[in-house]
């Protein structure tokens, strides 16, 4: 498991996994990338299906904390869950008084936030359409109307003064305070005596697995003859950044893979560059960013690089830390308006930033495919990342032959797990064949 690091930023934690470079490893860019022939479902992880849930609880506390109450619990539970292996919930980290999300009920009525009575005592709430992914064991629950319940706290913004140590895990990666609770939170353990509620969590939806193949937009990726991806290394261990450091590594490690793959090496605005040249005169362009060119997702001092990232890139991939409860990093950027594909390296990165990348992009899945994993990630860019668009490079060259499911078999054959996922494909119009739909 990738190790934990927190780094006080502002009024958030960051929050992070690393691995270590012991050897220059298994080059994706020189194995055989032939698909193993199995059926494909069209869904976003082989192991699991995306449900949209809907959360009701009650919450205690002073007037003027109330409206963020839903979403503070919905942090418990987001916890919970996981910790579990039931469900991972989005965060709401950053949806906590949102006027469009939380509803209070007042007798039989229920408000959003922002049409409640005056006079009307804020208890209890819902929260509707969280996005939500069931792996596993859990997928069998796919049915609209099955619940679920977790625990959680009935006053949750004075848990560390009335539960102090006692209801929290032992992870003293991530400093413990009123503030973090959530993510530590561990309320089975024996010493663990405050006051609970049982937090209702009721699929709402569920996505019909279509039967046909979904493949990335080869075509757009291909239009003007050249893809354009960029790897961008973020620092992972504490202290200065020096060449032994973990992300440097990583980065020295993927050069090493692209030279030795034949791939030629150019000129580059930031950090180095590799291209090679792939049938129908595509050129294909690998940017790597090291650690010194953005170290992470509180970098305000290479924001530049950060937006030249993912300006200039159809293929963006992070291998760095995430922020605990979501870093507003994803959100601040401009994004372009053509199609891209995210590859999401950070710990949970569906539950912290699938939405904030969407809304960047104009709230449009027909031009964004991300992919992120739903739990604390176990691998470097080079294990997730690296087999990925290597697969994407042998589709170029083979009519476009790997699908969706193909490319997430292939990381999970590197990984050795299925906590990567990709979101917004289902509808992707490309195949081999033609095109599925009219854009």
């Amino acid at each position: 498991m990738r190790k934990t690091i927190g780094l006080s930023l502002a009024a958030t934690l960051a929050f992070g996994c690393s691995s270590q470079e012991a050897n220059n490893g298994v080059n994706p860019f020189t194995q055989p990338m032939e698909n193993d022939g199995k059926a494909d479902s069209a869904y976003l992880n082989p192991d699991g299906f995306e449900v949209e849930v809907d959360l009701e609880g009650d919450v205690t506390g002073s007037s003027y904390q109330l409206a963020d109450g839903p979403a503070v619990l919905g942090q418990f539970a987001l916890t919970y869950f996981r910790k579990r292996e039931i469900m991972y919930l989005e965060s709401l980290a950053e949806d906590a008084s949102a006027d469009d999300r939380v509803e209070w009920q007042v007798g039989t009525t229920w408000y959003t936030n922002a049409t409640v009575p005056p006079t009307a005592t804020r208890k209890h709430w819902r929260l509707r359409g969280l996005n939500s992914v069931l792996l596993f064991a859990a997928r069998a629950e796919n049915k609209v109307g099955t619940t679920f319940t977790a625990k959680v706290p009935q006053k949750p913004f004075s848990v560390f003064t009335d539960a102090a140590k006692t209801c929290a895990d032992d992870d003293d990666h991530i400093g413990l305070d009123s503030s973090v609770y959530w993510y530590r939170w561990e309320p089975e353990q024996t010493a663990c005596k405050i006051p609970m509620q049982d937090l209702k969590v009721t699929i709402s939806k569920t996505f019909a697995a279509s039967r046909t193949v979904v493949y990335p937009e080869y075509d757009q990726l291909v239009a003007d003859k050249k893809v354009t991806t960029v790897i961008l290394f973020g620092q992972i261990d504490d202290g200065a950044i020096t060449d032994n450091e973990t992300g440097m590594q990583s980065m020295a490690r993927y050069a090493r893979w692209l030279t030795e793959a034949k791939w030629k090496a150019v000129t580059a605005p930031v950090g180095k560059r590799f291209e090679k040249k792939l049938k129908g005169d595509v050129t294909f362009q690998i940017d790597l960013y090291s650690p010194r060119d953005f170290s992470g997702l509180g970098d305000y001092a290479h924001f530049a690089n950060f937006q030249k990232a993912l300006t200039e890139h159809e293929i963006v991939a992070w291998d760095g830390h995430s922020m605990l409860g979501a870093s507003d990093f994803w959100s601040r950027p401009t994004y372009p308006a053509g199609y891209q594909i995210f590859l999401y390296g950070g710990c949970l990165g569906f539950e912290y930033y699938v939405r904030p990348i969407l809304n960047g992009k104009g709230g449009k899945w027909d031009k964004l495919d991300l992919l992120s994993s739903v739990i604390e990630v176990s691998a470097s860019a080079n294990e997730f990342a690296a087999p990925a668009i290597a697969k994407m490079v042998w589709a170029l060259e083979h009519n476009y032959r790997a699908s969706w499911r193909d490319i997430l078999l292939t990381i999970r054959n590197n990984v050795g797990d299925s906590t990567f996922g990709v979101s917004g494909v289902r509808d992707n119009c490309f195949s081999p064949n033609g095109s599925r739909c009219t854009r």
